[in-house]
């Protein structure tokens, strides 16, 4: 909202995948999910009536609501009086594990909506990078209004903060880094309870911590994983192909908005 509120409409229940989920990793969903109240999709119940989470001969789309009641660590209520974080998650090997953005850097990433595609969308392409604007494929109507009005009401909103935050691996073939979630939780711990305080300008265009607790700093540095030129050959082709992105929404959009990634 322009005051820098959010109001939700999902206040009973929190949605989730199902694929893979165990007690080991994601202990308040697992056995959320086995709560009475809680409904599934496209499970797999075995012989015994037990759900197999790792059991995908059917499906991978797999997903649940859990009342949010049923969450030891969520917040019965979902309206807040002011937003102080904007998160953004992405998929990328040349992007941090995690980057803070300037307000047109958030903008312009919210345009692009690079999300990776589930089976629920189009099963052939699952696990592979899409772009959906705003991250909403039910978007109408005049798309630069829409980001205009977004820019409007986030630069009224002085204290908010802007991360990119790549929940896949960096770097590509042997050097290739997983980002696990235990690497991820690491981040958002520090970022949330203080620790990313002091933030140095990266090749890939954004800031990144100078260290995370925890967390390896080759992490926040894949341009470590190649060779300067390769790396900067490749950053130039993704700000390029972003660019170009951003250009075929028109003319109408914020001038500043069109330019963050024609000269990085």
């Amino acid at each position: 909202m322009p005051d820098g509120s959010f109001h939700g409409f999902e206040a009973g229940g929190v949605f989730v995948k199902t694929e893979g989920v165990n007690p080991g990793e994601q202990t308040e969903i697992f056995y959320g999910l086995l709560k009475p109240d809680t409904v599934c999709e496209n499970v797999h119940v075995n012989d015994d009536g037990d759900f197999d989470f790792y059991n995908l001969e059917k499906t991978s789309n797999g997903r649940a609501v859990i009342l949010r009641s049923d969450f030891m660590h969520a917040s019965r209520y979902i309206d807040v009086d002011q937003i102080d974080n904007l998160i953004l998650i992405t998929r990328g090997p040349l992007i941090p594990a995690i980057s803070k953005l300037t307000q047109e850097q958030a903008t312009t990433l919210m345009i692009l909506g690079q999300a990776m595609e589930s089976s629920a969308g189009d099963p052939t392409k699952a696990g592979q990078i899409r772009s959906e604007f705003f991250y909403d494929p039910f978007v109408a109507g005049d798309l630069a209004q829409h980001a205009n009005i977004f820019y409007q009401i986030i630069k009224g909103l002085p204290h908010l903060n802007y991360y990119l935050l790549n929940t896949g691996g960096i770097g590509e073939g042997a050097p290739f880094k997983d980002i696990k979630l235990e690497y991820t939780m690491g981040v958002l711990d520090s970022l949330l309870r203080g620790g990313l305080e002091d933030w140095i300008d990266s090749p890939t265009g954004f800031q990144v911590p100078k260290a995370i607790r925890i967390v390896d700093d080759i992490f926040v540095h894949p341009e470590k994983l190649y060779s300067a030129a390769e790396f900067a050959q490749k950053q130039g082709k993704l700000n390029q192909l972003r660019y170009e992105a951003v250009a075929k929404i028109g003319r109408s959009l914020h001038p500043d908005i069109r330019k963050v990634f024609s000269k990085a």
